[in-house]
């Protein structure tokens, strides 16, 4: 049974890191996460991503893209398929991954890594030595001496705390990377401060000021009277005029107002860097067939980045260790690996190697399953 209550947030449940942010509190922030006191800018960049849209569209789709890809357990390029100590490593692998209880949540929370620039979870073992579960443990409860210090849990996720409990990193997967909420947090606030702006700016001038011309030589009790029923006319828009009375509307000239461009402007930098500048998704319009392929084909793009990355740390977390327990000092011949949808290079790859084959020549096997992802077998059909 984990040590670690993750869900005990304390007073932070009931506060918005939100409220009065100013580019000075944000900044703080960002210093106090370089030291690596994290508590209040993970919390801040956890409702970051919930409050914009595009920064949640984005997460959402990076993450069902990862979700969407299968994985399979693969024999070391060269290795004999008929190798005894392979096959046992290749079943002890898939028995482990089969009986990860959350492996598809505990993938899915990989991916808040990517933004947040690290991600925990923590093994949980059966009676048998193996994983059971992969817990995750949210990003605010961990602070560390510097920017390359020691992991340690903070359990209260207590502000500005400098140090916390010692882990065991045996016990844990740890990603890190580089933030893209770094990035991304420096944008969203300027967004907020041109759609404030905008709303002012509406708020002034996105209604047209009324002004009702009275009769001629009206007196000062006529006057009176007269205000007394434009106040009543414009409350509701409608009502009776005294002879002689016109209705005047004022626009002020104003230019044009600047916060439409720069907001789609941010939004476009927004997605530039949470897709790794893969511009796809904003060049492509509409919602047909030509942009809904461009925009899959984009971000299973992403989704094969990161299956690359999430494999080799799924690689030197789980494979390594579990191998050298139950196989001590026997050479590793097995391991995990997301395998994508075919992209346009596998197809390609799929083309030569039929070309070759027409032509006599012979194309090794696992180079073919290495560079496509496809697991090959031997064929039924003989000519």
């Amino acid at each position: 049974m984990s040590i670690f209550n993750t869900k005990d947030h304390g007073w932070r449940d009931s506060y918005n890191p939100l409220r009065g942010l100013s580019m000075a509190r944000l900044v703080s922030l960002l210093d106090a996460g370089e030291r690596g006191q994290y508590a209040d800018l993970q919390w801040f960049y956890r409702y970051m991503e919930m409050s914009d849209a595009v920064i949640t569209s984005v997460f959402q789709r990076r993450r069902a893209a990862l979700l969407s890809v299968d994985w399979a357990i693969r024999r070391v390029a060269g290795d004999d398929s008929d190798s005894p100590l392979a096959n046992e490593q290749v079943d002890l692998l898939k028995h482990v991954y089969d009986n990860i209880e959350n492996f598809r949540d505990a993938v899915g929370f990989l991916v808040s890594g990517v933004f947040r620039g690290y991600a925990h979870l923590e093994k949980h073992w059966d009676d048998d030595g193996l994983i059971r579960r992969l817990e995750p443990v949210e990003q605010w409860f961990w602070v560390r001496d510097g920017m390359f210090g020691d992991w340690e849990y903070n359990q209260s996720a207590t502000s500005g705390q400098m140090q916390g409990e010692e882990i065991d990193p045996d016990d844990f997967i740890i990603f890190e990377t580089w933030a893209l909420d770094r990035i991304l947090s420096l944008l969203y606030f300027r967004k907020n401060l041109g759609q404030r702006d905008w709303d002012s700016y509406l708020s002034v001038f996105g209604i047209p000021s009324v002004f009702l011309v009275g009769p001629e030589n009206a007196t000062d009790d006529q006057e009176k009277q007269f205000q007394t029923i434009a106040d009543e006319i414009i409350s509701d828009g409608r009502g009776f005029l005294p002879y002689g009375t016109s209705v005047e509307y004022v626009s002020p000239e104003t230019g044009t107002a600047p916060f439409q461009n720069q907001i789609e402007y941010i939004d476009k930098q927004l997605t530039i860097a949470a897709t790794g500048g893969l511009l796809t998704v904003l060049t492509e319009p509409g919602s047909g067939t030509l942009a809904g392929n461009a925009h899959s084909e984009t971000f299973m793009q992403i989704a094969r980045a990161d299956a690359v990355m999430l494999s080799g740390l799924l690689q030197r977390s789980i494979d390594l260790p579990l191998l050298e327990s139950f196989f001590p000092g026997q050479p590793v011949l097995a391991y995990f690996e997301f395998t994508p949808v075919a992209s346009d290079q596998s197809k390609q790859v799929v083309k030569d190697v039929v070309d070759l084959s027409k032509a006599g020549l012979e194309v090794d096997p696992s180079e073919v399953a290495e560079k496509t992802g496809y697991t090959l077998g031997e064929s039924n059909v003989h000519a």
